[in-house]
C-alpha cells in the first residue's frame, strides 16, 4: 500500500469517507468514487442503488414470500447490465434470510413490521457483510484494504485513511435517522448474527448478548420491544445472581445502562471485567462516550466488553459525535465501520417524518419577547384545535394529539453549573409568561389581536432581514375570526382546550413526591394538569421559580403535591391531558413519542451537534398514512385533508438567539432547507366543467335501498378460504420453485432440464405448521385490507388436500425431506401456494360480484376525479431560494396567459394540455427543492402526458379532418377513482376518450414499469377482460380498451413473448419506442373504428 500522506493534507468530511458503506455499494457495480448522476441530477452513489426500490408501493411481500424490493433490485439495470459483483442467487439467499428473520419478529405482533426501502437495504448490507465476515474473514480484510488503497489514490490531495486491521472487522455501525426504525433493525441484526454464527459453528464462542442503553427508562422500553419481537430479554442487574444472570450465549439479551458499568462491583453497578470480553455487544445511542472525561471512560469500558466479540452500534449522529470529539482515530474507526448511512437529510428528502418550520427570533427580541411567545402559543393552539376539530378527517393518517415541548440542559441537585443556571432561568421565563397569560386576560387578548390581525411591520415580529416571521402562519384561526369568532372567544377556548380549565385562574406548580423530579402544572381549581416539568432536581427548580415570581410580582403557587405517581411515562399517549412538557434534553434519547408538534429550544450546552439532531428527531417523528412514516403529500393517500400540513409540521422556536443560530448551521451543514420563511405559491386549477360532450365512465350501479354504489366488501357474500370455484381449476395458480432451488444448491450443481410437476400429499401436509400458515395468511390479508375475507385453519387444511387448483413445479426429491431445512422448504412452498390462491380467489370473487353491477354513467363535475372549484396547487419552497421562486413565478405567469405549452424551469415541469380536463399538470424532479400539493405526476406519467400532447400538436390537422376529439383525465388514487378498477383490481392512471363517428372509445392507460408483472398478470390480461365488460354493457356507442405503457425497457422484461406479440397484448414501450408508441396506440384505436 502507498505511504500515507501527512496530516497536514486536506481532511475528508466524515460522510464522504464511509469506506465500508462505499465498498458495499461498489459490489452492486456502482463506482462510489465517481461523480454519479441520476436523471441529470448529481447524486450520492447510494441513491443509484436505491432508485429502483424507492417507490413505497414496493413495500411488503409478494405471493412468493419475497419482498417486492428484491424483485425490483435484481431486475434493475444494475443486474441487467451485468455490473454487479453479487449474483442474483446470492441476493436471493440473503433475501430469504431477511424474510425468515422478519417473520420471526412478527410472530407475536398485532401490527406486522413492513420494511421501508432503506431498512431493507440496511438488512441486505448486514447480510452481505456477515456472510463475508464468517465465511472468509481474510478475504474480507483483503478486499476492504484494496478499496482503501483505491480510495486514497483517488483523493490524492487529502489525508490518507489508514488500512483496516483485523480488529476493525468486529464492529458494524448503523447511522440511521431518528424515527427511521433503528430498534427493529437491531432485533433483526441479532437474528442475522445468530444465523451466521450457527452456520459456521461459532455460536458457542460468545458468552452473552449485551444491550447498552443510556438510562433505565430506555432499558425498560427496549426490554418490552424485544419481547414484542419474541426475543428473550431482561435487565442484567435485576437478574444478577440468579439463574437468568448466567451467561446464555446468543439466546438471551441482557439489557444494561452504560452508566452502570464500573471498575468495581456495587449494589447498582457491575464490574466491567466480570462480564468478560467475548460478548455480542449492541449499543443504543452509540455516539455516547466519544467526548468528555466521563464519557471517554464509558467508551473504554464498553470496548472492553467486546474485545474478542462483536459490536453493533446504532445512532443518528455518529458524524456529529466524531466531529465533536476532535479525535482523528475515532473518526477513522467509525468511517471504516458505518455499514449504512441514512441520515436525516435523506430521510427528509424521501418525504419521511414531519416537515419543519423555523420561527426565527425577532431582531429586537428583548422588546418583543412576550409577543413572540404569545405567537408561539397561538401556533401550538392552532395545531391542537385543528387536530380536535378535524379528527374524523385525519383518522387514516395516524396523527397523534399535538404536544408543546421545551427542551434544555438538566437541572441537577447541588450547586448548578453555568449551563444549568441558564436553563433554570429559561424555565422561569416560560413559567412567568404562562402565569401572566393566565392572570391578565386583557393584555393577552390585546397581543393575540395584534398578532392575528396585524403584520410584522406593526408587531415588530420581523427577522434580521425584515421579513414577517409569522406571515401566513394562522390561516385556520383567521378563518375562525372571519366567521365571527372574537379574540375573547379564542382566549376562552385556549383556557379550555389547552389549559384544561375554562374558568381560568392562577398557575399552580405541584412538585410530585418521590424521585421522579417532576412538577405538574395546572390552572386555578382544576385537578387536571395541563403541563409537566421534568428537569432533574425539581426542588431546586421550584425554589428558583418561586423566587423569580416573587421578585416580578407574578401570581402563581408552588407546593408539594399529594400525588406520588410519576406522569412522564404517559405523556406520549394522546389520551394524556398534558399539552405542555418542559424537560431536560436527556429525556429525548430514544423517547418513544409521536406527539411533539411545537418545540421550544432552551440552552443545551456547548457540545450541541448530536443534541440538536436528537432533539429535532424527536419532533419530526410521524406515523403517516397507512404507517408510511411519510407526510401526506409524499404518500399514496387518495385524498389529502385540508389543514393536515399544520399537523405534519414541527414548529421550532427558541428563547436564546445563539442556539437558534446553531440550529440553522446544523440544517445548512446537512444540506437541508432552513424553512425559516417557507414560500407558498398558489396556482389555480383551470377545470373544464362543461365538456361539451357527454363523456361516459364506468361505475358500480347504485343500490335501490340507499342510493350508494355497490361495494364488494360491504355488500357481497364473504369469500372463505377453502372454496374452489370452477374458475380456479381452469385457471390454476402456478408456482415454479426451480429458480429458488437452484439458488440453494452449491455452485456448479445443475438441476435437471425437465421440471417435475408435483402435488402435496397427506404425508407432506402432516409436516406443516398450520398455526404459522394461518398467521401468515392473516397478515397477508391485513396488508391488503381484505377485512371481508374469512380465513380458518380448517379451510387451509381442506384447501391443501385438494391439488386441483394449483400447478407446482418442484424437484420430486424435495417432497421427502430428511432435514429440518427440507421441512422448512415444504412450509415455504405451502405458504406461497396459499397466498397465490388468496390473491387469485379473492380477486375472482370481487370481479364476479362487481362486473355484472357495472354501468356507464356520464362524467359530471362532481365526480371524484374532477377537482372542486376551490382546489389549487401549492408549490412550497424555502424562502431563501430566490432563483427557484423566480422560476415558479415565471411559470405561473405563463400559465395565466393560457400558454398551451410545455414549460420548464429548473426542477419544475408544467404542462398546459388543453385536452386534459383540468390544467396544468406538474412534475417535479425527485430530490429537488420544490414540494407540490396535491401530489404531482411522476416521471413516467408526465412523459406520457407530454408525449401525447406532442403527438396531438403534430396531428392537429388530421384530427380535425377526421372529426376526432380527444379528452384525457388523470384517474384519482385508489379509493376515489373511476369505479371500473374494481374489475380485476386494476387501477389505471389515466382515462382517454376518443370521440369519432358518434362513438366513444374509452381507453384506460397505465404508464408504469412491468418488472413485477408477467404476461399472465391481471394488468396485462385486462385488455381482454375489459372486452367482456363491454359486451355485458350492451352499449354499441362505447368501446372499451386498456393499454399498458411500459416504463421498463423490453429487454429487461425477459418474457418469452416478442415485442410485436406484446403490442398485440396492448403493451407498448414508452422508453425504447418513445417516438412511435403514441402513434401505435392510436393506430390500434383507429383500427377499431367502423
Amino acid at each position: 500500500m502507498a505511504s500515507r500522506r501527512p496530516r497536514g493534507a486536506k481532511q475528508h468530511i466524515f460522510r464522504n469517507k464511509l469506506l465500508l458503506n462505499q465498498w458495499l455499494v461498489s459490489l452492486f457495480g456502482i463506482d462510489p468514487l465517481a461523480e454519479n448522476t441520476l436523471r441529470g441530477l448529481k447524486v450520492r452513489p447510494f441513491h443509484l442503488l436505491a432508485d429502483p426500490i424507492r417507490d413505497s408501493r414496493l413495500e411488503g411481500l409478494d405471493h412468493d414470500n419475497l419482498h417486492h424490493f428484491y424483485h425490483a433490485l435484481v431486475n434493475s439495470d444494475l443486474f441487467w447490465k451485468d455490473l454487479c459483483a453479487l449474483s442474483k442467487e446470492q441476493i436471493l439467499l440473503y433475501e430469504e434470510n431477511i424474510v425468515r428473520h422478519t417473520q420471526a419478529i412478527n410472530e407475536k405482533r398485532h401490527r406486522a413490521v413492513v420494511w421501508k426501502y432503506y431498512q431493507w437495504l440496511t438488512l441486505l448490507f448486514v447480510e452481505i457483510y456477515l456472510d463475508r465476515f464468517f465465511g472468509n474473514r481474510e478475504g474480507l480484510l483483503s478486499d476492504l484494504n484494496a478499496f482503501v488503497e483505491l480510495f486514497n489514490s483517488r483523493w490524492d490531495d487529502y489525508a490518507d485513511v489508514p488500512p483496516y486491521s483485523e480488529d476493525d472487522l468486529n464492529k458494524l455501525c448503523l447511522q440511521n435517522a431518528t424515527g427511521s426504525g433503528k430498534t427493529l433493525l437491531m432485533h433483526v441484526n441479532l437474528l442475522q448474527y445468530r444465523h451466521y454464527a450457527a452456520k459456521h459453528g461459532k455460536d458457542k464462542e460468545l458468552s452473552r448478548v449485551i444491550l447498552l442503553t443510556p438510562n433505565e427508562r430506555l432499558s425498560e422500553q427496549h426490554i418490552a420491544e424485544f419481547r414484542e419481537s419474541n426475543i428473550p430479554a431482561g435487565s442484567y442487574l435485576q437478574s444478577r445472581g440468579g439463574l437468568f444472570g448466567l451467561a446464555q450465549g446468543l439466546a438471551h439479551v441482557d439489557v444494561l445502562e452504560i452508566t452502570k458499568l464500573a471498575d468495581q462491583e456495587g449494589p447498582n453497578t457491575i464490574a466491567t471485567r466480570s462480564l468478560g470480553d467475548q460478548n455480542l455487544l449492541m449499543v443504543d445511542e452509540g455516539h455516547r462516550g466519544m467526548s468528555g472525561k466521563e464519557e471517554g471512560v464509558w467508551f473504554t469500558r464498553r470496548s472492553n466488553l467486546c474485545a474478542r466479540g462483536f459490536t453493533f452500534e446504532y445512532s443518528a449522529t455518529f458524524e456529529q459525535a466524531v466531529q465533536a470529539s476532535g479525535n482523528s482515530d475515532f473518526e477513522n474507526s467509525y468511517a471504516k465501520t458505518v455499514v449504512f448511512d441514512y441520515s436525516y437529510r435523506w430521510f427528509y428528502e424521501d418525504g419521511f417524518g414531519k416537515d419543519y418550520q423555523i420561527l426565527n427570533l425577532p431582531k429586537s427580541f428583548e422588546e418583543t419577547r412576550v409577543l413572540y411567545m404569545t405567537a408561539c402559543l397561538l401556533k401550538f393552539y392552532q395545531q391542537l384545535r385543528i387536530y380536535e376539530e378535524k379528527a374524523k378527517d385525519y383518522e387514516l393518517f395516524n396523527l397523534e394529539k399535538p404536544l408543546w415541548v421545551f427542551v434544555g440542559s438538566t437541572v441537577s441537585s447541588g450547586k448548578m453549573s453555568k449551563d444549568e443556571q441558564i436553563v433554570a432561568t429559561d424555565v422561569a421565563l416560560i413559567i412567568q409568561f404562562i402565569a401572566d397569560f393566565l392572570d391578565n386576560q386583557q393584555a393577552a387578548t390585546r397581543r393575540m389581536h395584534e398578532i392575528l390581525t396585524g403584520k410584522g411591520q406593526d408587531t415588530g415580529l420581523l427577522d434580521k432581514d425584515g421579513n414577517d416571521i409569522f406571515a401566513g402562519a394562522f390561516t385556520y384561526l383567521a378563518r375562525a375570526m372571519n366567521g365571527g369568532e372574537t379574540v375573547e372567544a379564542l382566549y376562552r377556548d385556549i383556557l379550555d382546550r389547552m389549559f384544561n380549565h375554562a374558568a381560568g385562574g392562577h398557575l399552580s406548580l405541584d412538585r410530585i413526591k418521590g424521585e421522579s423530579g417532576e412538577v405538574a402544572l395546572s390552572v386555578g381549581t382544576s385537578e387536571t394538569p395541563f403541563g409537566l416539568i421534568n428537569v432533574g432536581d425539581a426542588k431546586s427548580l421550584c425554589e428558583h421559580v418561586a423566587e423569580v415570581a416573587a421578585q416580578n410580582g407574578t401570581k402563581l403557587t408552588v407546593e408539594d403535591s399529594d400525588f406520588t405517581e410519576a406522569m412522564f411515562a404517559s405523556v406520549k399517549d394522546s389520551t394524556s391531558p398534558v399539552n405542555l412538557l418542559i424537560g431536560s434534553k436527556k429525556f429525548v434519547e430514544g423517547w418513544d413519542c409521536w406527539r411533539v408538534s411545537t418545540m421550544g429550544l432552551m440552552h443545551v450546552g456547548r457540545s450541541e451537534g448530536s443534541q440538536i439532531i436528537q432533539l429535532f428527531g424527536r419532533g419530526v417523528r410521524l406515523k403517516g398514512y397507512d404507517w408510511s412514516l411519510k407526510r401526506s403529500g409524499h404518500s399514496h393517500a387518495p385524498v389529502r385533508p385540508t389543514f393536515i400540513e399544520e399537523l405534519e409540521t414541527l414548529n421550532v422556536f427558541g428563547i436564546e438567539a445563539d442556539f437558534m443560530e446553531k440550529f440553522r448551521e446544523f440544517l445548512k451543514e446537512e444540506g437541508l432547507p432552513g424553512n425559516e420563511r417557507r414560500k407558498i405559491i398558489t396556482i389555480p386549477l383551470n377545470v373544464t366543467y362543461d365538456f361539451g360532450k357527454k363523456l361516459k365512465i364506468l361505475r358500480p350501479k347504485r343500490k335501490a335501498s340507499d342510493g350508494k354504489e355497490y361495494d364488494f366488501k360491504k355488500d357481497a357474500a364473504v369469500p372463505t378460504v377453502g372454496d374452489i370455484p370452477d374458475y380456479m381449476t381452469h385457471n390454476t395458480v402456478v408456482a415454479d420453485w426451480y429458480p429458488r432451488i437452484a439458488a440453494m444448491r452449491s455452485r456448479g450443481a445443475a438441476l435437471a432440464a425437465q421440471k417435475d410437476k408435483v402435488s402435496l400429499l397427506e404425508q407432506h401436509l402432516a409436516l406443516l405448521d398450520y398455526d404459522t400458515l394461518f398467521f401468515e395468511l392473516e397478515q397477508f390479508k391485513r396488508e391488503r385490507s381484505w377485512y371481508n375475507f374469512n380465513i380458518t385453519k380448517d379451510g387451509i387444511k381442506s384447501l391443501l388436500r385438494n391439488p386441483n387448483w394449483y400447478t407446482l413445479y418442484l424437484p420430486e426429491t424435495r417432497l421427502n425431506p430428511a432435514t429440518f431445512d427440507g421441512v422448512l422448504l415444504l412450509q415455504q412452498v405451502a405458504s406461497e401456494l396459499l397466498k397465490r390462491y388468496c390473491d387469485h380467489y379473492y380477486n375472482y370473487r370481487k370481479r364476479e360480484y362487481i362486473e355484472p353491477r357495472l354501468e356507464l354513467r356520464e362524467l359530471t363535475p362532481d365526480d371524484d376525479n374532477i377537482p372542486p372549484p376551490e382546489e389549487f396547487y401549492q408549490l412550497i419552497v424555502d424562502g431563501d431560494e430566490a432563483q427557484v421562486i423566480q422560476g415558479i413565478q415565471q411559470i405561473k405567469k405563463d400559465l395565466e396567459q393560457k400558454k398551451d405549452d410545455l414549460l420548464k424551469v429548473g426542477d419544475l415541469n408544467a404542462c398546459n394540455f388543453g385536452k386534459h380536463l383540468f390544467q396544468p399538470l406538474f412534475h417535479v424532479r425527485r430530490g429537488g427543492k420544490i414540494t407540490i400539493l396535491p401530489v404531482a405526476l411522476n416521471e413516467s406519467e408526465y412523459q406520457f402526458v407530454t408525449d401525447l400532447k406532442t403527438w396531438c400538436d403534430g396531428h392537429k390537422a388530421a384530427l380535425e379532418k377526421d372529426g376526432m376529439e380527444l379528452f384525457l383525465l388523470r384517474n384519482m388514487s385508489r379509493g376515489k377513482g373511476v369505479g371500473f378498477f374494481e374489475a380485476g383490481n386494476f387501477h389505471p392512471d389515466f382515462i382517454l376518450w376518443m370521440l369519432i363517428g358518434g362513438k366513444q372509445y374509452v381507453t384506460f392507460i397505465e404508464p408504469h414499469g412491468l418488472l413485477h408483472e408477467g404476461p399472465a398478470s391481471e394488468k396485462v390480461l385486462f385488455h381482454k377482460r375489459i372486452k367482456d365488460v363491454e359486451q355485458r354493457l350492451k352499449d354499441p356507442t362505447v368501446i372499451l380498451n386498456s393499454f399498458i405503457l411500459s416504463w421498463t425497457r423490453y429487454p429487461q422484461l425477459k418474457w418469452d413473448n416478442s415485442q410485436n406479440e406484446l403490442e398485440d397484448m396492448h403493451v407498448l414501450f414508452m422508453t425504447d419506442d418513445r417516438d412511435r408508441y403514441i402513434g401505435k396506440l392510436f393506430t390500434r384505436l383507429r383500427g377499431m373504428v367502423k
